[in-house]
């Protein structure tokens, strides 16, 4: 392949067609980067059973290895002349990674966790998720570098600091577009064919880039008509190779069906005659749990004397709706975020089930259980008899906000006088280890002080009644006699099993555990403290070392976060007067991005609980504040230094205050329709501030290091990536769960404002 030349382009016209064409070569490489990082997001989430904080660790991983690939490139373009054939291939290697990364994730569970069912080995998951991006990472890493020193071999091209500024400006409006188009017309499709279109589009790109080069040979042409059907057929066959490939998440198990929804991947599965149902790759429930739908609905039914008006929140189809039926009630408001789960479950499901679902007392309600009942209840127009939540543990951002004080108090507002509440998790009554008591604990503490009752029935699940008032909860004999008078037919809670759960003497201990545990705190929308305990217990399971670790991560408070921030400006005020400055700048300043990114990305899943549907939407808003903030950064007069990073400094401090303002409030507000578009202004907002400090930043490093007799070509846009991996790890996996959003915000205005103090005392402009 032919290497560029500056004396090939001896006409401006040239040079202006082989800059376009570069320029187009970055376009693609921002839209290849977005969306590969969107589709393994989500494939990843459903390695690690749709816990959102996992985010943090492939968006650790994610930078990590494009790092590493801007810095390997940047050392060896520094000593060869990087020519266009290198960009083609990196061009070629993200078109061949991304399908192969997809698959290779959906292999995971074949090698990390192979017996059915099984929760998949924590640990050994995050370090298959950590090597298999490796390949693609690295290419999309160092195709930056490369690109961008092609560019600066065009004569006329600028000076290194001009050049990387316009390629991280068109590499961010690449992402903007690909986000976009992404949202609207292909987040539910599969994700082979996504992948096969990137692909024909890094062909398109790398076909442009070598006929700007030179006449193409006929080889060469007949490569990239070879790639370009290659892309094509990837897309014709996505269907089967989607469905092939969807099966190996569920090892052991026959996949039924697998389908996208804009909230999500739901499969269904079957074990022998066992039908089971799966979202993110979390088992919602099998078709026939008679002994748990029978637990679950029968004693907070029983709870109550005359229970008319039931709300069931989530997995109707696991046998609680019919059991709920036998009560007699006079209407039941069955919330589920999914119809395609409806639908799957009346295709799949056995006639009680579908008998159940269309019996004319249960209404059907589609839609986000909270906004529902914080806007009034699912029918709104009355209160609730009994509110059940039938759904899994707090594993995740989204099942989390059904288990936290603001919901209760939700719930406690739609209750009638004489209403219960119901909150299951899963148990084991003869071993209470710390990590379930913390878990259970948390609970407790959470929705107690809510109601004015709460009794707690310990067995192979913790059942959980609440109720408004203090009085006596209703005995063996009170439920034995409303049993019998409703009629009931059951074959786990019957009179004899009722009295023997309400006088264990587990009951006692596990009580007086809770009591005594010293450990866990509140769980709340802004402080998902119960995802970090259940991935503590869960972490047991495989390593109790890395889950005692976890569990003491967990108490960690916020002085050490205001210590390391302290730690960090103190670095940056060292070398505020070298080259150093605009790399420790750009350091804090990627790292606080990728924290503001992490708030709004939870954020909007605990307050509007459809992340899956809008994260390249997200992506995309806070990439087009980047554009537009690099290209005002950009286009800027004179030499910025440093005067210019602290006042974008005390921006950043300024931003992260307003925005935990914001979001109390939002959260106080409930959820509104429009507020889909503040998030969208709130990205724009950061990602803004981020976007002009890049080639403030690299102005300030190209210039000092010029002075210095040194540098090295893609360095702040390796610290760039570096900082914001280790943003993405300590916020997504420490910050967020354990101390929250208000007060990770609140470190990072410190973080920030210290660092604008630290640029400014270096004294000197460049």
């Amino acid at each position: 392949m032919p290497r560029l030349s500056r004396g090939r382009y001896e006409t401006g016209g040239e040079r202006t067609g082989m800059r376009r064409r570069l320029a187009a070569s970055f376009v693609v490489l921002g839209g290849t980067s977005l969306v590969a990082q969107v589709l393994v997001l989500r494939e990843l989430l459903y390695v690690f059973y749709g816990n959102e904080f996992f985010m943090g660790w492939t968006l650790f991983s994610w930078l990590f290895w494009v790092s590493v690939g801007a810095w390997a490139s940047g050392r060896w373009v520094s000593r060869a002349r990087a020519g266009v054939g290198t960009l083609v291939g990196c061009h070629v290697g993200a078109a061949l990674a991304l399908p192969a990364a997809l698959a290779v994730i959906r292999a995971a569970r074949l090698w990390v966790t192979p017996m059915a069912g099984a929760m998949p080995n924590l640990p050994a998951a995050m370090g298959y998720a950590f090597a298999v991006l490796m390949p693609l990472c690295v290419v999309l890493g160092a195709q930056f570098v490369v690109g961008a020193q092609v560019w600066r071999q065009l004569p006329g091209a600028g000076d290194a600091g001009r050049v990387q500024g316009l390629a991280y400006g068109l590499e961010t409006a690449g992402f903007v577009a690909a986000g976009l188009a992404f949202n609207f017309f292909a987040v539910a499709r599969e994700e082979f064919a996504v992948a096969g279109w990137l692909g024909g589009l890094n062909a398109l790109a790398a076909w442009g880039v070598l006929a700007g080069a030179g006449p193409l040979r006929r080889r060469t042409q007949a490569g990239l008509l070879a790639w370009v059907g290659g892309a094509l057929a990837l897309v014709a066959g996505s269907g089967w190779i989607g469905a092939g490939t969807a099966a190996w998440r569920y090892p052991g198990q026959v996949l039924v069906e697998s389908r996208n929804s804009i909230h999500g991947n739901l499969a269904v599965t079957k074990l022998g005659t066992q039908i089971n149902f799966h979202s993110h790759g979390l088992l919602l429930g099998a078709e026939e749990e008679q002994m748990a739908g029978e637990t679950l609905a029968h004693y907070p039914m029983l709870w109550h004397p005359r229970p008319g008006r039931v709300l069931l929140l989530g997995n109707g189809f696991n046998g609680a709706l019919e059991e709920i039926l036998k009560h007699g009630p006079e209407r039941v408001d069955y919330v589920e975020t999914d119809p395609v789960l409806i639908e799957l479950v009346r295709s799949h499901a056995g006639p009680a089930r579908i008998a159940a679902l269309d019996d004319p007392r249960v209404r059907v309600v589609f839609g986000d259980g909270r906004a529902l009942f914080h806007g009034g209840g699912a029918g709104g127009d009355g209160d609730y008899d009994v509110v059940i939540v039938n759904l899994p543990n707090p594993g995740t951002v989204l099942l989390n906000r059904y288990y936290t004080r603001e919901f209760y108090e939700d719930a406690r507002a739609r209750l009638a006088p004489d209403g219960v509440l119901a909150v299951q998790l899963a148990f084991t009554p003869d071993y209470l280890g710390p990590e379930l008591e913390t878990l259970g604990a948390s609970i407790v503490r959470t929705l107690g002080p809510v109601f004015g009752g709460l009794s707690v029935l310990p067995d192979y699940d913790l059942l959980l009644l609440a109720t408004l008032d203090d009085a006596a909860a209703p005995d063996a004999g009170e439920l034995s006699r409303r049993y019998e008078e409703r009629g009931l037919e059951t074959d786990f809670v019957f009179p004899a099993a009722m009295a023997e759960r309400l006088s264990t003497d587990r009951i006692a201990q596990v009580s007086a555990a809770f009591a005594a545990n010293t450990v866990a705190r509140v769980n709340r929308d802004d402080r998902p403290i119960a995802c970090h305990y259940n991935l503590t217990w869960w972490l047991r399971s495989f390593h109790p070392r890395a889950s005692a670790f976890m569990a003491r991560l967990g108490q960690v408070d916020w002085r050490w976060g205001a210590g390391l921030a302290v730690l960090a400006a103190l670095g940056l005020a060292a070398r505020a007067r070298g080259p150093g400055a605009g790399l420790w700048a750009k350091g804090i300043g990627s790292f606080s991005l990728m924290g503001f990114e992490l708030v709004l990305l939870l954020a909007y899943q605990a307050l509007r609980g459809h992340l899956h549907y809008r994260l390249a939407l997200l992506l995309a808003a806070l990439m087009l504040g980047m554009a537009l903030g690099t290209l005002a950064g950009t286009r800027r007069g004179g030499r910025p230094g440093p005067r210019t990073l602290s006042v974008l400094h005390a921006g950043m401090a300024v931003y992260a205050l307003a925005l935990s303002g914001v979001l109390r409030w939002m959260a106080a507000a409930g959820s509104l329709p429009w507020m889909e578009g503040l998030f969208v202004a709130l990205a724009v907002a950061a990602g803004a501030l981020a976007g002009y400090q890049f080639p403030t930043a690299n102005s300030v490093y190209v210039a000092r290091s010029a002075k210095a007799g040194r540098g090295r070509l893609g360095a702040v846009y390796a610290v760039d990536v570096a900082a914001s991996s280790a943003g993405a790890l300590l916020v997504g996996l420490w910050a967020l769960p354990v101390l929250g959003g208000s007060v990770t915000l609140g470190l990072l205005a410190g973080l920030n404002a210290l660092a604008a103090l630290a640029v400014l005392a270096g004294g000197r402009e460049v």
